[in-house]
């Protein structure tokens, strides 16, 4: 009977040290908010994007974020018809308190493994009216797993968080420096003639119809209200 127990013993522990070693595994990945711009008080949207993704089941994921420059509208877990990688089971709180706070907070279970790159969720905030600078979103990681592992053991993710920043900026303000000037309207004028490239902060005051390209009419707007016509 002895012997039997210990051959029992052993069998069970030969099992028991590859499924430990399985579920102590660690695998990483980078979670990243995106970094846009806008006038204050714009909507602006920020995507929550997933690098180095191995495959996970299940995710968990808070938005912290300047609650006195920003206000969080709305969460999106697809664009149009087409779900992001949080996929279609998932469950939305934009208004989960924890401390005193207000986090955007998204839950996400899923039958197989998402192993794509890409776009988690995004968040749509509202600047405020009176604010000009720079506003911090920062993904807040609760658990990122797989339990496609014997016996639904989860593998935990680790996720290496990258903050992002919504930039308020004045309208026609195209070099950033908070002032209106001479300088904008030549920034606009040189890139509408092809002779000067904008960062994506300045084409973010320029381009208003958002089509990637500066226009007459838009360079126009600029010179309108550096002479102080209409904007």
């Amino acid at each position: 009977m002895k012997k039997l127990i210990a051959i029992c013993l052993i069998g069970l522990l030969s099992l028991a040290l590859p499924l430990t070693v399985m579920a102590a595994e660690l695998t990483s990945c980078t979670v990243t908010a995106d970094s846009v711009a806008g006038a204050p008080g714009e909507t602006v949207t920020v995507a929550v994007q997933i690098t180095g993704n191995s495959g996970f089941t299940n995710l968990a994921i808070a938005l912290d974020y300047d609650r006195e420059h920003l206000k969080l509208k709305s969460i999106e877990t697809k664009d149009g018809d087409n779900p992001y990688l949080c996929g279609s089971n998932v469950s939305i709180n934009k208004a989960w308190d924890e401390n005193e706070k207000a986090y955007g907070f998204v839950v996400s279970a899923s039958a197989d493994p998402v192993k794509e790159n890409g776009i988690l969720f995004a968040a749509t905030f509202e600047i405020a009216s009176d604010f000009v600078g720079e506003a911090q979103v920062t993904p807040v990681v609760r658990y990122i797993r797989n339990n496609e592992a014997v016996f639904s053991i989860f593998e935990e993710i680790h996720a290496t968080v990258t903050a992002g920043t919504v930039t308020s900026v004045l309208v026609g303000d195209v070099n950033g420096d908070g002032i209106m000037e001479y300088n904008d309207v030549m920034l606009a004028y040189k890139a509408f003639l092809g002779d000067e490239s904008l960062t994506p902060e300045q084409m973010a005051v320029v381009d208003t119809n958002r089509n990637g390209t500066v226009e007459e009419a838009e360079y126009q707007a600029i010179y309108q209200i550096y002479i102080g016509g209409s904007t």
